[in-house]
């Protein structure tokens, strides 16, 4: 059997793939998000998600997730995959050559997340080239729903949104006082979590000017710092995965096309993709 993970900061979601059955299995966890977790959380995820047998039984494991860039990132997640998987191969990737592969296959282009969090790179139809400078959640993450969460929560507090916003706030969030968002941003575990809560706030009143400014300031915000670096020297399609992205994916459309720049696909979760990709790989023994 062969296991395939999407995770981002928020939430995982599984694959699991036998050769005897017709469709993967699809399953859901919380984010693991090595920032946020530890191995031994990594584990308990596992264990609360997949039977013993189940486990025992996985031949391959490909994770991609949020956070997974760097050596010591990576082993943190296979630290925790390999204590319930042991008779695994495991690979850990980056959540970003999940979209790439999940948007584009084996083709090229500019593929970006936007969910929770945000990133982007260049994808040639194997590897990734190149990949946007990410500040994450504190200092970046333009775009994402933690993004919105920080402009939406910074007017409401100085009353910089019109009354009308923040009256459907107060009514929506009545015991969020400024010492309880300061303690949920700096005492709190999963502060990025916490600021892309308010999403559905926005969703609910994307209609309204003010909200609408406040959707197009992100993403104009995005495509400065990620997207522009990259599409200066890569004029490929640019693609979105991601529950912003897919929507907002109006605006994003709208925003592209103002600057000129040629949209691709949208795909909310690309954990379906994935599963495809990975099947038609053992398939094909490539």
């Amino acid at each position: 059997m062969i296991l395939i993970a999407d995770s981002g900061s928020t939430k995982t979601d599984w694959a699991l793939l036998h050769t005897k059955a017709p469709k993967p299995l699809f399953s859901l966890s919380k984010g693991l998000n090595p920032f946020f977790v530890n191995s031994e959380q990594v584990t308990q995820a596992l264990e609360n998600t997949f039977s013993e047998e189940q486990l025992l039984k996985i031949k391959q494991v490909y994770f991609y997730g949020a956070g997974c860039s760097t050596f010591d990132s990576k082993k943190i997640i296979h630290s925790g995959i390999e204590q319930v998987c042991k008779n695994a191969e495991i690979e850990i990737q980056h959540d970003l050559l999940a979209a790439a592969r999940a948007l584009i296959g084996n083709k090229s282009g500019i593929a970006c997340i936007l969910g929770t969090g945000s990133n982007a790179c260049v994808y040639n139809g194997k590897n990734i080239t190149e990949e946007a400078v990410s500040f994450g959640f504190m200092l970046g993450d333009e775009g994402s729903g933690n993004h919105f969460g920080r402009l939406l929560l910074k007017a409401i507090f100085t009353q910089k949104a019109p009354k009308e916003i923040i009256d459907a706030f107060k009514k929506d969030y009545p015991q969020l006082d400024l010492s309880q968002l300061l303690n949920h941003l700096y005492n709190q575990e999963f502060p990025n979590r916490f600021l892309a809560s308010f999403s559905p706030f926005i969703k609910k009143h994307k209609d309204n000017s003010f909200i609408q400014s406040v959707i197009k300031q992100s993403f104009e915000e995005f495509l400065d710092y990620f997207i522009l670096p990259l599409w200066n020297t890569n004029k490929e399609k640019i693609h979105f995965q991601g529950s912003i992205a897919w929507n907002y994916q109006d605006i994003l459309k709208e925003i592209l096309k103002k600057h000129q720049m040629e949209c691709g696909y949208f795909i909310k979760r690309p954990i379906e993709a994935l599963a495809n990709y990975h099947k038609e790989l053992n398939n094909t023994g490539r």
